[in-house]
């Protein structure tokens, strides 16, 4: 009887993956001083592409996939017999990737510490948005806003953008003046945006008509000058994921906010004051 191809994966996945478990360290083979384990054997089979892991998992794929693990060792014997490791250059290369790992490894553990908090911050309740809360929201802000912006370093600059812009067309200014490089291109296009998903200082965008020009506006990146492209009621059961992830990140800003006496932010590099 023919035996599909995906029964016969599994049945050698089940068979290999038990091998493993009773000695993941048995050495499968040896190049020169170097060994290739089950385990390392099991790793290396995790990386394949999708595409030819079933081809990987039989028997012939396996040994195949084998041979492959045996050139590598080959090379690496090689490149050791040469004493490649022992020159500065090596030495030099290994320690500035040492030092990339470790720095991947703290952005990770921060990353990792950061989760885990904001999940004791949800399980506490701190973060919680009650359906109450979005249908609120939703019900004073209903519409979603198309805008688009320029982005320039001062408030002269900005005036001027705002002469040209009304007299040469936004999206023309845009594309020759603003700062901003993700939409600058785009004629200063930005997302679609519900309540609550524009910074605190495009508030204006809430109280425009569609087709107006304003600012210039100030925030922590520049100056900008606004232009209301469309407006248009969104469907809640659309809005209100977004309505409540922007709640949730007020609640999570006024948590950051109780906590910041405790720990004073001073900036010490004068360029940045």
């Amino acid at each position: 009887m023919k035996i599909p191809g995906l029964g016969l994966c599994l049945i050698v996945l089940t068979l290999f993956s038990a091998a493993c478990r009773r000695g993941g360290d048995r050495r499968i083979a040896r190049v020169g001083r170097s060994y290739i384990t089950e385990a390392e054997f099991k790793r290396k089979l995790s990386e394949v592409a999708p595409d030819y892991r079933n081809y990987v998992l039989t028997p012939n794929g396996q040994r195949q996939f084998l041979d492959v693990l045996i050139r590598e060792k080959l090379v690496l014997e090689s490149a050791r017999s040469a004493g490649i490791h022992r020159r500065a250059e090596y030495r030099d290369q290994l320690e500035a990737l040492r030092k990339e790992e470790e720095e991947k490894l703290r952005e990770a553990a921060d990353y990792l510490l950061t989760r885990m908090w904001f999940d004791e911050l949800r399980a506490k309740g701190v973060l919680t948005v009650a359906d109450a809360e979005v249908k609120e929201a939703y019900a004073k802000h209903p519409k979603e806003v198309q805008m688009r912006h320029i982005l320039v370093a001062s408030a002269e600059e900005a005036e001027e953008a705002l002469k040209q812009a009304r007299s040469a067309g936004f999206a023309q200014t845009a594309q020759k003046l603003s700062l901003d490089a993700d939409t600058a291109a785009g004629g200063g296009r930005m997302p679609p945006a519900v309540y609550g998903e524009l910074i605190g200082e495009f508030e204006p965008a809430w109280h425009m008509k569609v087709g107006e020009i304003a600012g210039p506006v100030r925030s922590k990146f520049g100056y900008h000058v606004l232009f209301k492209e469309s407006e248009r009621t969104v469907e809640f059961e659309k809005a209100a994921p977004r309505l409540h992830a922007v709640l949730e990140k007020e609640k999570l800003d006024h948590a950051l906010q109780s906590q910041q006496p405790s720990f004073p932010v001073e900036v010490l590099d004068a360029q940045f004051k």
